[in-house]
């Protein structure tokens, strides 16, 4: 009898702008251990799917990574899979940005490895079969998903050991499912486990799959001792050369294909894992279908649990309106030098290297809510408009850029780029500097999470008996971790009903203190902080203008007009602002005005900054109260200085944006902006007006001299 392929094959990604000392350890604790050992077992031949970004990482610092893999490579035991060079979700990009992304890591792999991938890993297993057609046209032959793909079009588990078939506009590509069981199997169980299930397969398929992170083996909490220490690995490798003198094949996809026919065609819907379906969802609605999963009972979870779906990956769009400005951003910009001529091959790579897949969502590994990786993100759009735009004069525009169906102001030049939501608040959503790059805008509102839930009940009743899951063998996969946390998050979930921008406009009562603005529950009456405000654009002048109104409580409400205009100076550098409020009752209004911005000083990211109001430092990682009439935020690692000139005394709220968010540790709270509110009481007689001017200048030290207001 024949002996049974199995194809095992690892995934190895570092996300683009992670800390140097994270890529290093990963590195000597997960990636290279792993391969030497590998590498010392010639009979066993693996997959493996390297992204671009962390083949760059290891040319700049440590080529023996590159060397290692190429040998295994030459002497054949490894096949290597190609993919997007920057780790983009392959269906949330134009498709001539996938095809460059596909073709730059295969021609990356066939120079320097000598090896032309003939199959894909597809990032985060989301699958559209748009793709089809462009990866048919690059060469790739093949690409791994998850079997739950093919369960939820109806296929049985027991017709998934093998491969199939499918096609669009006449091109072909095969699909391999990778086996669930496995994916828990290696390397969280012993090998009396393991090698039951492989003879168990090997009685009823064709082949057994499994193509999982390569940072299981290491990187994941407690893998390190586990897979090297406790011995794991060595444990893997002296049973499964036992197992291939009995009854398996250690193979590769290539050669499976070559000896093995399809087991037939399939077409599968929009898909990716379990999880990140269910991530995807509103908070509320993930709620619901984990409470409806866990009514099920045993029998009928394994009947109906792959017809219990959540939702498509690219409703991350939609859940943070922040990943969506970067995404759209980020293909405006790549349009943007597929029409500039002379072609900048530089500005192309920070276009490509923009749609690194990390920063765009969120569930235990995403990286939406670290700074840092979405700071890496702006900086390549940046880097790549900066070279784009180096000639430009200052334009003010009008564009849906995030496709919401309502028009955004934009307003761009070779040194910045703006960005105005007339029809939300007049919020100023965007104020990127080109170079040294940094979107001040660059922040993250402060939301319910549907693991929040469990955090509160964890932390206000203690953990219950299935909070802790341990077993007598092996250890517990990361998706079901207990997790580390401290009683301070309680203090900080804290939700926000107005997007964390910048000129949001504020009428409220007056005994509102530093805590309620930090607990966003300062007793708001008026009805412009997030409202569309009517606009024009006046020779250059952006001028937005609300009818609101004031809602004393008790009292009727009192009409208000609030305009606001935005004259924009050295080249996008400077905002000038006037704000023109007027009450329009016939009634006297008290109340307290206030002017708020969220601000994402690249000292968040790269460190080295500090806030001074009135000269005196402010400490960034607690609530503040100061008055005076200038505001600036230092950042030492850009050499940038940001001015805000309030025009006369205000008092002067700050505190951190803080998030409460789960990784594949535990629970962490991290700073998400600075927020700033200068307020002040306002008593307007009816009919009366008020004015302020307030002003927001970016310096950097070659223009000091030259602009600096002082």
């Amino acid at each position: 009898m024949s002996k049974m392929p199995v194809l095992f094959g690892l995934h190895d990604h570092q996300p683009l702008g992670n800390f140097y000392k994270v890529i290093e350890k990963l590195t000597n604790t997960c990636y290279r251990p792993f391969l030497q050992a590998v590498s010392k077992a010639p009979w066993l031949s693996i997959s493996l799917h390297v992204s671009g970004i962390l083949l760059n990482w290891w040319e700049d610092n440590d080529v023996s990574m590159i060397d290692l893999i190429g040998n295994m490579a030459d002497k054949g035991q490894i096949e290597l899979l190609g993919g997007g060079f920057y780790e983009p979700v392959l269906a949330s990009i134009p498709r001539e940005d996938r095809r460059e992304q596909i073709l730059r890591l295969s021609e990356y792999l066939e120079r320097r490895l000598g090896q032309r991938p003939k199959g894909l890993w597809l990032t985060e297993r989301v699958w559209e079969d748009q793709i089809i057609e462009d990866l048919s046209d690059t060469g790739i032959q093949f690409v791994v998903v998850d079997d739950r793909h093919f369960l939820v079009t109806g296929f049985n588990k027991e017709e998934l050991y093998g491969y199939y078939l499918t096609e669009s506009g006449g091109k072909t590509l095969a699909i391999f499912p990778i086996d669930e069981t496995l994916r828990y199997l290696i390397p969280f169980s012993p090998m009396n486990d393991l090698g039951a299930y492989l003879r168990e397969v090997s009685g009823k398929g064709k082949m057994a799959i499994c193509v999982d992170d390569g940072e299981k083996f290491g990187g994941w909490p407690g893998t390190y001792k586990w897979v090297y220490r406790d011995g794991w690995l060595e444990d893997f490798l002296y049973h499964a050369s036992r197992w291939k003198e009995e009854f398996v094949d250690w193979t590769t996809f290539s050669q499976t294909m070559d000896r093995i026919p399809a087991s037939g065609l399939c077409y599968l819907p929009n898909a990716s894992y379990e999880e990140m379906e269910q991530w995807a969802l509103p908070t509320d609605k993930i709620l619901k279908l984990q409470e409806l999963i866990e009514s099920l009972g045993t029998e009928a979870k394994k009947i109906y649990r792959p017809f219990l779906r959540g939702g498509h990956w690219k409703n991350f769009l939609v859940k943070y309106p922040e990943s969506n400005h970067m995404h759209k951003r980020s293909i405006a910009i790549s349009q943007m030098s597929r029409d500039k001529r002379p072609f900048d091959k530089q500005a192309r790579d920070y276009i490509l290297s923009s749609q690194c897949n990390d920063a765009y969502w969120h569930g235990i590994f995403g990286g939406l809510y670290l700074p840092h990786l979405r700071n890496a993100i702006w900086q390549s759009i940046l880097k790549a408009e900066a070279r784009l735009r180096k000639t430009q004069d200052l334009m003010i525009e009008e564009s849906d850029i995030n496709k919401d169906g309502l028009p955004e102001v934009i307003a761009s030049s070779g040194d910045a780029c703006l960005v105005f939501k007339p029809h939300y608040g007049g919020q100023l959503v965007e104020f990127s500097l080109l170079d040294p790059p940094n979107n001040y805008g660059n922040t993250l509102t402060r939301r319910p999470e549907a693991y929040h839930e469990a955090l509160k009940k964890i932390l206000e009743q203690g953990p219950s008996s299935k909070d802790h899951k341990k077993t007598d063998e092996g250890i517990t996969s990361i998706h079901n971790l207990s997790r580390d946390m401290d009683h301070s998050m309680l203090n900080e979930l804290i939700f926000d009903w107005y997007r964390r921008n910048s000129f949001i406009d504020h009428l409220f009562d007056p005994s509102a203190t530093l805590l309620d603005y930090k607990r966003c529950d300062f007793r708001e009456w008026g009805d412009f902080a997030n409202q569309p405000f009517r606009y024009r654009i006046d020779r250059g002048t952006l001028i937005q203008t609300r009818d609101g109104g004031l809602y004393i409580p008790g009292s009727p409400k009192m009409p208000v007009r609030l305009t606001k205009s935005f004259i924009l100076r050295d080249r996008g550098l400077t905002i000038n602002a006037r704000y023109t409020l007027k009450n329009e009752s016939d009634a006297q209004i008290n109340c307290r005005f206030g002017i708020e911005w969220n601000i994402f000083p690249a000292f968040l990211a790269l460190g080295n900054g500090k806030i001074l109001v009135g000269g005196k430092k402010q400490d960034s990682g607690s609530p503040w109260e100061h008055r005076g009439d200038k505001i600036t935020i230092e950042d030492g690692a850009l050499d940038v200085k940001l001015h805000i000139v309030l025009g006369h005394s205000s008092a002067i709220w700050g505190f951190p944006v803080m998030t409460v968010a789960q990784n594949e540790r535990g629970y962490e709270t991290t700073i998400q902006a600075i927020s700033i509110m200068a307020h002040q009481e306002l008593n307007l007689k009816a009919g009366d007006e008020w004015h302020q001017d307030i002003t927001w200048q970016a310096v950097t030290k070659s223009m000091e001299n030259t602009y600096y207001i002082g």
